[in-house]
């Protein structure tokens, strides 16, 4: 009897002190920055409504698109982006210039001139990339932890078609504004020429999205994209909807 309770008992402090080890590996990893190797995040895909949205779901959507949550920080909330091909949905600031900013989603780069509208101009855009394939705009280069194609071997810059075609959905508080990918380049942290705001693609608004590169991260990935359309929140599609539904939907702001 009593080598039945010690053979229990080993079984049992085994079988707990593998728990316990599996449960402070988890708490680690989750401890470790999004750049780090050993963090990987599952993509939560946005998804599509089934049916149709009623007027006051419509207008429950407005409202919560155009809620002011980062007042406090001072910053303005002038709506959301989302690319569902690349699992992205981020509410967008107006302060690229901000770690605090960057940390709460994207944010319009514009320095020294007027807050940029959207289905209007050159609208500049900007989110960290955490080398994860995931979190903030990181989706957006082609391979992760590469520079190729957007760095050469040489050290020349250069660029890639891989998200042509892809589109980009940015919603405010009156509807949503629809832009397909034309394609990415690359320049260095300080070249300043892609914010211009009378910058065009076919005569057509744009969007400039701004993201870091990786592993050289003095360089940037530019994603540019023209204007294709616009809905009112009455108009809209249902699945263009669902993208900003955040009853559903779920942000990939942070790890």
């Amino acid at each position: 009897m009593k080598e039945k309770i010690r053979k229990y008992l080993h079984r049992f402090f085994g079988l707990l002190t593998i728990v316990l080890a599996c449960l402070l590996a988890w708490q680690w990893v989750q401890s470790q920055p999004a750049t780090s190797p050993v963090k990987k995040t599952t993509k939560k895909v946005l998804t599509q409504k089934q049916g149709k949205y009623s007027k006051n779901q419509r207008q429950s959507l407005k409202d919560g698109v155009g809620t002011q949550d980062q007042q406090s920080l001072g910053l303005t909330k002038q709506g959301y982006v989302a690319i569902p091909n690349l699992s992205i949905l981020l509410p967008i600031y107006d302060n690229a210039y901000s770690k605090v900013a960057l940390d709460k989603g994207a944010n319009t780069a514009q320095k020294d001139t007027a807050v940029p509208v959207m289905g209007q101009g050159n609208y500049t855009l900007a989110a960290h990339n955490w080398n994860n394939d995931y979190t903030g705009f990181s989706a957006l280069q082609q391979k992760l932890n590469q520079n190729a194609p957007y760095e050469n071997a040489d050290g020349t810059l250069g660029n890639s078609d891989w998200l042509n075609g892809t589109m980009i959905y940015m919603a405010n508080s009156n509807g949503i504004y629809r832009y397909q990918i034309t394609g990415q380049t690359t320049v260095d942290q300080n070249d300043s020429s892609v914010l211009n705001p009378d910058d065009r693609i076919d005569k057509k608004a744009k969007i400039t999205i701004i993201t870091c590169l990786f592993p050289d991260t003095t360089k940037r990935i530019i994603t540019n994209a023209k204007y294709v359309g616009y809905h009112s929140w009455t108009q809209a599609k249902s699945d263009e909807l669902g993208y900003f539904d955040l009853s559903k939907q779920k942000t990939n702001i942070l790890p």
